[in-house]
């Protein structure tokens, strides 16, 4: 039973697909006004010898051009136009839908565009702006198709891994040394190359631009981190880039104003037509044995509050915490937490802790306002399935590492109060808002309007007119390369 009802879904799931490309390719030659497009008589049209132009620039925008070849068809008017129009839904869309594969990413609609874009390029003759007209508009995706010509270029080159015996410092000399110099040369790390088996002026500042792009330690150190790095192929670069073309197909033509966090660079952005604030952020740890991922999603952040309490998750609390109190009772008191069963409060030193695990923990703890706790001075409100914030800290120096995946799973801001003053907006200022704080009352105060937030996945990037990398921290590149690759994408 359940193995037919999974194919009745299949059916009617082609049923319905064929029936909304029916209904989208009637409807461009209702706008068109016309009967051929592209082959007219018999004979081919203009229009058809742009549109192969098109086709062999597509792969620059991570659409194969083998999955849009021109038909074979006893009918090939037709069948180029049903090709067509899914190329211009896959560049203006996106090859997949983002909630499909991740949980609960529910971005923006954009509006429905297609047929009568498709319709104005053909009426007028400007087949060619196909890619101008349908592709995103943000500088940051037209840099990566310039990266993806360059990367694509590169893979002519030889990549075979370079090894060490042992980390390269400055002063050493090795002959690998004259390949990773080469190599660095290729990528851009260095803007001449001489050939030299040491370890000189030049290269140090080449490894040190290369660790820059790759959010790495800024150390100059050869070291097995640097190395991995430096042995990514370019046709891996290249597949890395075009997940992150698809990426930005997903999202809005333009962020008016937006908080925009990028997980991967551990960074926030807030922008009003431009950046009008940048931070460092902590996100949620990937660790092998203790992996609590910071979630893509989009939301609208609609208060902010003061001296905020905190609600301490029962997993957080059995993880974290309760580890910690079995070692030292005096643990919670000292950190200001207080502990309740049910609606009443328990001293906590009254409590024999050490019967009680992940999976009879009875309590509920919540931390007081202060310095102490873990959500800092601010904490900001934004409703979503996954229950996590932006807030401050007290552990500052966290803010210094380069990687800076520790939390679980919410975002620890470093500019917490600018952010605070800025979306909070007119008649805030540093002084009023920390008379605010120093008052120790926990206030929730509105942002009105509410300000849009995009906590997203970009591990290409472009930075001072340099390619970026970052680590697929979570594996959510590898979610969406194997949708991707496994599929010819959605219309």
């Amino acid at each position: 039973m359940a193995v037919t009802f999974f194919f009745l879904v299949l059916f009617f799931s082609d049923v319905l697909l064929a029936y909304d490309r029916k209904l989208k390719f009637q409807q461009l030659y209702k706008l068109l006004n016309v009967n051929c497009i592209w082959y007219c008589e018999g004979q081919p049209t203009e229009n058809l010898q742009k549109l192969q132009e098109i086709l062999s620039s597509a792969i620059y925008h991570g659409l194969d051009p083998e999955s849009y070849k021109l038909p074979n068809s006893a009918n090939p008017e037709f069948a180029t136009t049903d090709m067509f129009i899914n190329l211009a839904h896959h560049l203006y869309y996106g090859r997949v839908r983002p909630s499909d594969i991740y949980k609960e990413l529910n971005l923006p609609h954009k509006p429905y565009i297609v047929p009568q874009v498709l319709t104005t390029l053909i009426r007028e003759g400007r087949l060619e702006d196909f890619f101008s007209e349908l592709a995103p508009k943000n500088r940051d995706y037209w840099f990566l198709v310039e990266q993806a010509k360059f990367y694509n270029d590169l893979s002519a080159f030889e990549w075979r891994p370079i090894r060490i015996a042992k980390p390269l410092r400055y002063g050493d000399k090795s002959p690998c040394l004259d390949e990773i110099r080469f190599r660095l040369f290729l990528l851009g790390d260095l803007q001449e190359y001489n050939p030299s088996e040491s370890f000189d002026d030049a290269l140090l500042q080449g490894v040190k631009n290369f660790q820059r792009r790759h959010g790495l330690p800024e150390n100059g150190l050869i070291d097995q981190k640097t190395l991995a790095e430096l042995n990514v192929s370019p046709k891996d670069r290249l597949r890395q880039i075009y997940l992150n073309l698809e990426k930005h197909r997903w999202l809005p033509e333009d962020f008016k104003r937006a908080v925009v966090v990028n997980v991967p660079s551990f960074e926030l952005f807030l922008i009003e037509g431009s950046i009008k604030l940048h931070s460092k952020v902590i996100v949620g740890r990937n660790y092998i044995k203790d992996f609590r991922p910071t979630p893509m999603l989009y939301s609208r952040i609609e208060s902010i509050t003061i001296n905020p309490k905190w609600y301490v998750p029962v997993s957080i609390s059995t993880k974290d915490i309760l580890p910690k109190v079995k070692k030292n009772p005096e643990y919670l008191a000292r950190k200001g937490f207080r502990v309740f069963l049910g609606e009443e409060e328990i001293d906590p030193l009254q409590v024999d802790w050490s019967q009680y695990n992940e999976r009879n923990f009875p309590f509920r703890l919540v931390q007081e306002p202060g310095g102490r706790n873990a959500l800092g001075v601010i904490k900001f409100n934004f409703p979503n399935p996954f229950a996590v914030y932006l807030h401050d800290t007290p552990e500052r120096h966290l803010f210094n590492h380069t990687k800076r995946a520790y939390s679980s799973g919410c975002i620890r801001v470093e500019k917490a109060r600018q952010l605070a003053i800025s979306l909070l907006g007119e008649g805030w200022n540093d002084r009023r808002l920390e008379n605010l704080i120093k008052s120790g009352q926990t206030q929730t105060l509105r942002v009105n309007p509410p300000v849009p937030i995009y906590i997203l996945y970009f591990t290409a990037f472009e930075r001072n007119g340099m390619i970026h990398f970052r680590e697929d921290l979570y594996g959510y590149d590898t979610i969406l390369s194997r949708a991707l690759f496994r599929t010819g994408g959605r219309r």
